[in-house]
């Protein structure tokens, strides 16, 4: 899968989460698939849909820190709206 192919399927995924819903990119993979990914894929994907957050591109949702792990937490925010807008 190339990213185009990961940041539609991580669209589709974002899509389906209820308002408010705080994630780990990681959490919207089903089963085992995050696993079967190499650390350096995992961190590519994980660079390229902050980025797609960060300016805009995944509609609804926010970078809001970084958990104790260092991994990226996300929100899904109520529809039309942006964390900072809130």
């Amino acid at each position: 899968m190339d990213y185009e192919e990961y940041f539609a399927f991580l669209l589709r995924q974002t899509a389906s989460l209820p308002p408010e819903t705080v994630f780990f990119l990681k959490d919207l993979f089903q089963g085992t698939a995050w696993n079967c990914l190499a650390k350096g894929e995992k961190l590519s994907i994980g660079r390229f849909f902050k980025k797609q957050v960060t300016n805009g591109k995944v509609p609804n949702i926010s970078f809001i820190g970084k958990a104790a792990n260092n991994s990226a937490l996300y929100k899904k925010n109520l529809t039309g709206l942006k964390e900072k807008e809130k």
